[in-house]
C-alpha cells in the first residue's frame, strides 16, 4: 500500500513538472516568435505573454536576465527579452537591463531598455534614468526620460522637472504626463510653483494640480494664490481647480461669492456667478449618486483588477464608482497614474472618470459630514 501511494505521489509530481514545462516552454516559444515579427504584429502575441509571465514572475525574470546576456542576439531578440522582462517586475534585474542599454548600438533596443526599467521602477532605476537625463540635450529625448522619471515616482527627478512645467499651452500634456504618473509625491513641489515668476510654470502647476492631481491640501494655497494674482486667465484657471479640490460646497460658496464682490474680469466673475448658480445641482448630483451606491469590496476590487490589468481599457467605470466608498481613494489614485502609463491622449479621457469618483466620494462624504454638524445642538 505504501509503495503504491509513493508511486502515485512521484507520478503526479513528475506530471505537474511536466505541466509547468510545457508552460514555460509555451510562453518562451511566444516569445520567440514574437522576434521574428515587427511590433504591430507582434502584439497579438503580447496578450498571451503577459499572463504567462504572470503566473511565475520570478522564473521567467531568471530566465530572460540569462538569455538576455547572450551575445548572439539579433537586435529584435534583445528588444522583445527587454520587454518581456519588464513584465516580471523584478527589480533584481535593473543591472543587466542597464548593462544592456550601455553596451547596445540600436536605438530602438536602448529605447526598450529605459521603457522596462520604467516598468520595474525602484531606486536604481531612478538614478540611472536621471543620469541619462544629464547627458541628453535632445528636446524630444528629455520629455521621454521625464516621463519615465514619473512613472518611476522619482522625487529627485523634481528639480529638474521645472522644465516641463516651462512648456507652452501648445505642449500641455507634457506636465500631465510627467506629474500625473508622479501622483501625490509631487504635490508639494507643483504647490512652490504656482507663485513662480515664469506664467508658464504657474500655469501647468495650477492646472496638474487642480484639474489631474486635485488634492485636498492645494484648495487653500489656490485660493490665497487667487487674490493676488494678476494675470485674469490664471484666475480663471485657479477658480476651475478649485472645483476640483474643494469638496465643502458651503466653503465653495462662500469663496465664490467674495470673486463675485471683488473680481473685476468679466470671464472670471461669469465663471465664479455659474458655479454659484450650479452648486444646488451638484449637490442634487451627489445625493442621486449616493443614493445609487452600493459600496461592496469584493465588486470594487474585480472592477479594479480589471481597469487596472488593462491600464483602464477593460472594466466598468461606473461600477467601480458605485462600488467605491472614500477609504478606496489611494487605490483609485494608484489606477489613475497607472492608466496614463498608455501614453496616449486619450487616456486622459478615463484618468478623468476616475477623477470623477474621487471627487462624488468627497462631496458625499462632505455632505454627510455637514448633516451630522447640523444635528448637533
Amino acid at each position: 500500500m505504501m509503495r503504491t501511494l509513493i508511486l502515485v505521489f512521484f507520478l503526479i509530481s513528475a506530471t505537474t513538472l511536466t505541466l509547468h514545462s510545457a508552460e514555460t516552454n509555451d510562453v518562451l516559444q511566444l516569445i520567440e516568435n514574437m522576434c521574428t515579427l515587427d511590433d504591430k504584429e507582434g502584439r497579438s502575441l503580447g496578450v498571451s505573454i503577459r499572463d504567462g509571465i504572470e503566473k511565475n514572475p520570478a522564473k521567467y525574470s531568471n530566465i530572460l536576465a540569462q538569455k538576455l546576456g547572450d551575445e548572439k542576439l539579433t537586435e529584435r531578440q534583445q528588444g522583445v527579452y527587454v520587454w518581456a522582462l519588464g513584465l516580471t517586475g523584478d527589480q533584481t534585474v535593473a543591472k543587466e537591463i542597464i548593462s544592456l542599454f550601455k553596451k547596445s548600438k540600436s536605438n530602438w533596443v536602448k529605447e526598450n531598455a529605459l521603457r522596462t526599467l520604467a516598468m520595474l521602477g525602484g531606486k536604481e532605476t531612478g538614478e540611472f534614468l536621471l543620469s541619462i537625463l544629464d547627458e541628453t540635450t535632445d528636446k524630444d529625448t528629455r520629455f521621454s526620460i521625464f516621463n519615465w522619471l514619473g512613472q518611476v515616482q522619482f522625487e529627485a527627478a523634481l528639480p529638474k522637472a521645472e522644465e516641463v512645467l516651462k512648456q507652452d499651452k501648445e505642449h500641455y500634456w507634457q506636465p500631465i504626463f510627467v506629474f500625473g504618473k508622479m501622483g501625490d509625491k509631487a504635490v508639494s513641489f507643483l504647490l512652490k510653483k504656482i507663485s513662480d515668476s515664469d506664467t508658464n510654470v504657474r500655469r501647468n502647476a495650477l492646472t496638474v494640480l487642480g484639474q489631474w492631481l486635485i488634492p485636498l491640501e492645494a484648495s487653500k494655497p489656490l485660493q490665497d494664490r487667487f487674490w493676488i494674482e494678476k494675470d485674469s486667465d490664471l484666475r480663471y484657471a485657479i477658480l476651475c481647480s478649485l472645483e476640483g479640490t474643494m469638496p465643502d460646497l458651503t466653503h465653495v460658496k462662500t469663496f465664490f461669492a467674495q470673486v463675485m464682490d471683488k473680481e473685476k474680469d468679466k470671464q472670471v466673475r461669469k465663471f465664479a456667478r455659474d458655479t454659484l448658480d450650479s452648486l444646488e445641482r451638484t449637490k442634487s448630483a451627489a445625493i442621486t449618486f449616493s443614493e445609487k451606491r452600493q459600496p461592496s469590496e469584493p465588486i470594487f476590487q474585480r472592477e479594479y483588477s480589471l481597469l487596472f490589468k488593462s491600464s483602464g481599457k477593460k472594466g466598468s467605470y461606473e461600477v467601480l464608482g458605485l462600488s467605491s466608498t472614500l477609504k478606496d481613494e489611494p487605490k483609485l489614485k494608484t489606477l489613475r497614474e497607472h492608466i496614463l502609463q498608455r501614453d496616449s491622449d486619450e487616456a486622459f479621457y478615463d484618468y478623468q472618470k476616475v477623477n470623477r469618483i474621487i471627487v462624488q466620494n468627497r462631496l458625499i462624504e462632505s455632505i454627510s459630514d455637514n448633516k451630522k454638524t447640523q444635528k448637533l445642538p
